[in-house]
């Protein structure tokens, strides 16, 4: 069988339908240009039902394959679809997405024509139900920035960025950002951040990363994960993970520990002053959650997060648990 051009990684845990019908799209209308890929899915979830699903695809013109990736850590599933995937340029898509069509096409040119190592798609998102009046947009799961394909995004050893840097939507060159049996460090597969620890390890390797916003996917954000206490939770998980994928990345991991911390604190107590003008409005409406009240409490909880980046919550387990 000839080598594919691309592997396409999909990791999944217990998304069955969603896992088909991304499936599907990849395989009907990833590249209408006709590039060369295959499929890997890298099945984390305890009962192993990708087996059953991949089945279903044998003597497809577009190959996919199987791989378990035990036990449940999102790291795991990533490094076993890596080890797994016989391509060089390898891409990453998560489970409940659904693509535009030639969405492998345009991440394949921008690659190609920016010389960058890594590029990111655009994320928009379909929501189950009506988002709720304080985030409308579902701003929280959006990756857009309004600049031509191939610019290079800027990321420093401090993780800022113009936009969120995760694995989602994404596409690799292998040899350069891949090197070792685990690129992805299991010591955040529970509680994310995976992405931004192996992003930052590699910026400081000379990674360049490029942005492709003419390739769309789209997320479904299902009703519990746009309720406030998810939210809330999210963003204090996401502040200790970006504080520990710093640290993580730096040589005087002592000394970032207490900038972090102390950052996160001073925050906390600006936060805590701009909150007093937001109660009296607050109150007086009722119960209604304002968007700029919402966005500092998140601000607020992400702060509190660096803090405490020396153990994470298990972020993924929990989201799993509350979706039974």
């Amino acid at each position: 069988m000839k080598t594919p051009l691309i592997s396409i990684v999909i990791c999944t845990f217990n998304r069955p339908e969603s896992l088909t019908r991304l499936i599907d799209m990849c395989i009907d209308h990833a590249s209408p240009k006709g590039l060369g890929f295959e499929i890997v899915i890298a099945d984390n979830s305890p009962s192993g039902y990708g087996n059953d699903i991949v089945k279903r695809y044998e003597g497809q013109l577009v190959p996919v394959r199987y791989v378990s990736a035990q036990p449940a850590n999102i790291s795991i599933a990533r490094n076993r679809g890596i080890a797994t995937a016989k391509a060089d340029i390898i891409a990453f898509l998560d489970d409940d997405v659904t693509i535009e069509a030639g969405w492998l096409d345009q991440m394949y040119a921008t690659l190609e024509a920016s010389g960058a190592d890594c590029a990111l798609s655009a994320v928009s998102v379909r929501p189950a139900e009506k988002p709720p009046v304080w985030d409308e947009e579902c701003r929280q799961f959006v990756r857009s920035w309004p600049m031509p394909d191939g610019t290079l995004i800027p990321l420093g050893l401090g993780g800022g960025a113009p936009v969120t840097v995760s694995t989602n939507a994404s596409i690799w060159k292998r040899q350069r950002c891949f090197r070792g049996a685990a690129p992805f460090d299991p010591t955040f597969g529970k509680s994310g951040g995976e992405d931004l620890d192996l992003f930052l390890r590699l910026r400081r390797e000379g990674l360049r990363i490029a942005w492709c916003g003419s390739a769309v996917v789209f997320e479904w954000v299902p009703a519990n994960r746009m309720r406030f206490r998810y939210l809330f939770l999210r963003a204090f998980s996401g502040g200790q993970v970006f504080a520990a994928a710093v640290i993580h990345n730096t040589d005087h991991a002592g000394g970032a520990a207490l900038r972090l911390m102390l950052r996160g604190l001073m925050q906390c107590v600006g936060g805590s002053l701009l909150l007093l003008f937001h109660v009296v409005p607050y109150v007086m409406r009722g119960t209604r959650l304002t968007p700029a009240l919402a966005a500092l409490l998140l601000k607020m909880a992400g702060a509190v997060g660096k803090c405490f980046w020396f153990y994470k919550i298990p972020l993924y387990p929990i989201e799993a648990a509350s979706q039974r």
